[in-house]
């Protein structure tokens, strides 16, 4: 774990963290998120339990994310309630759910997302790095904030507050484990939300396939048929293997549109991986099939079968050239 030369450590000894109770905690989170996907009722239960172990009055755990200007800052999924006045209980209810952000880095939480060090403050009033506190905030006595990292890359943070006789180093460094499990929940959830978007964009693409017609003319007398899939010229089928006829389909649902080497291979060779010479010679046969069809090799791309439509374009420029 990083630690910071500015750690600020005052006040008596304070109890040792239960080591034992420590680990079954991480157990307990790590076997709920099995069935859970929602961060912030698995946070919250985290939260809860960090309090409870480490005697503290409130505090938060977040994930860092950075906004246009490559600032950090954090969004909240669990956050103790310490509304005070009818404004700050209305804020906390409309963010409850959707996480609280924390974007003031003027602050001793703030000290913790530059410097993606710990921070531990047993005295924040007169501590330089310390922001103040908004007016009725309730006390801060102490403060320890810990940055928690996955691939050498900071994911998020744990600030809590007011232990009595405040925090110290030995307190953060029994932690550790805790954080590396917040760690290994955070990169979880964001594989996560990779796979739904790419799972979404799959669907979107699906979706616009199926709206294509069943027939798609390919120019110079050639027609594609998606249903069964088949080739025909001037009505007359044309003989294409399986995976030519793959590969001509995954062209011909783009005509006119490059299609990425990745994508081909994945449509025509599914569930096994192929080299590049592999590709290259199914295209060569079906080059040599599709007579008059041109389809265009797009270096460090892929490649893009021109319809009808890149035909007219191309006649029309050369009529007026």
């Amino acid at each position: 774990m990083k630690t910071s030369s500015a750690d600020t450590e005052t006040g008596n000894p304070t109890p040792a963290i239960s080591e034992k109770r420590l680990l079954e905690l991480i157990a307990t989170v790590l076997s709920h998120y099995i069935c859970e996907t929602n961060p912030y009722v698995l946070f919250n239960g985290l939260l809860e339990a960090l309090l409870e172990i480490t005697s503290s009055e409130y505090g938060f755990i977040g994930e860092v994310f950075y906004d246009d200007k490559n600032q950090p800052y954090v969004k909240c999924y669990a956050t103790t309630n310490i509304a005070w006045d009818s404004d700050t209980r209305k804020l906390y209810e409309e963010n409850r759910q959707k996480g609280m952000i924390f974007s003031k880095l003027d602050s001793l939480y703030g000290s913790v997302l530059k410097t993606g060090q710990r921070v531990i403050s047993n005295q924040p009033d007169a501590d330089p790095r310390s922001g103040g506190l908004p007016r009725g905030h309730p006390p801060l006595n102490a403060f320890m904030g810990l940055p928690f990292y996955g691939g050498g890359k900071l994911l998020g943070m744990v600030g809590i507050a007011n232990r009595d006789n405040g925090y110290d180093r030995e307190t953060a460094d029994a932690l550790h484990p805790f954080l590396v499990a917040c760690g290994n929940l955070i990169q979880a959830y964001r594989n996560n939300r990779k796979r739904q978007y790419a799972e979404k964009e799959l669907s979107e693409y699906r979706r616009i396939l199926l709206a294509r017609p069943a027939d798609i003319p390919l120019g110079r007398g050639y027609v594609f048929s998606r249903s069964p899939a088949s080739l025909s010229w001037n009505d007359n089928p044309v003989l294409l293997s399986r995976k030519e006829l793959s590969l001509l389909e995954i062209l011909a649902l783009n005509l006119n549109r490059p299609v990425a080497t990745p994508d081909i291979e994945t449509h025509v060779w599914s569930e096994t991986i192929v080299g590049a010479s592999s590709l290259r010679s199914l295209m060569r046969r079906l080059r040599s099939k599709l007579q008059g069809l041109e389809i265009t090799t797009i270096p460090g791309v892929g490649y893009m079968l021109a319809g009808p439509e890149r035909d007219v374009t191309e006649m029309s420029q050369t009529n007026h050239g």
